[in-house]
This record gives C-alpha cells, structure tokens and sequence, in this order.
C-alpha cells in the first residue's frame, strides 16, 4: 500500500478528514546543519500528521515539523517530529492508527509550542 492509498483509508470518514491538508515533505537541515525531511504546520489550517513518518518515508531518520505562521508570512521555528507530536497532543481532533488531526492553532499557539 502506498502513501496515497493509506490517505485514502479515511476518506469515507468524516468531512474533518477530507478538507484537512496533508502536508507533503521537503528536505530541511536542522539547527546543526544535518539533513532531515520536515513537514509544515500552518496556522490556522486542520492538519493530518503520520504519527511514525519513518514508516512511509524510508529515505531518512530524522524529521521536523515547521511552524509556519501567515499572520508574519514566515517560518518561526522548527521542532524534532516526536517532540513536536508530543506537544501537539493537546491540540487532537481526532486520530488513526496511522495519523492524527490538529486542529487549527493560532499564531500565539504556534509560538508556545516552541517553548515547550
């Protein structure tokens, strides 16, 4: 089964499912220079994150997830993935085996989670 197909599962589920964006991967290196594949999360916007990336995306370890804010137009930081999850965990709509939904977070929330 491909990725495509896995994101297919839950389209026969709710509407939350169908209209969240599924962010696609981009190569970004981390504040040490390394390569890893990182995903966004925008504010304002649902969005489906693969709970173990790893298992989809074979050609790396190392993921991030950027925070990316519209209200400055710009990133305002980056995150590892699995910590980025775990603080994310408040903000669950709902959740797959394979993926979770967040909810749309605003800009001082996106903020915060670099803090955390």
């Amino acid at each position: 089964m491909g990725i495509f197909d896995r994101r297919k599962e839950n389209d026969k589920e709710s509407p939350l499912w169908k209209n969240a964006y599924i962010p696609s991967y981009n190569y970004q290196s981390d504040s040490n220079g390394n390569a890893a594949a990182s995903f966004a999360l925008n504010e304002g916007i649902a969005t489906r994150l693969l709970k173990k990336p790893k298992e989809f995306y074979e050609d790396t370890d190392r993921f991030l997830l950027l925070l990316i804010s519209s209200t400055d137009k710009k990133i305002l930081g980056t995150l590892p993935y699995d910590k980025a999850l775990k603080l994310l965990d408040p903000y669950k709509l709902e959740e797959t085996k394979e993926e979770v939904i967040i909810r749309p977070l605003t800009y001082s929330e996106l903020s915060s989670l670099l803090k955390g």
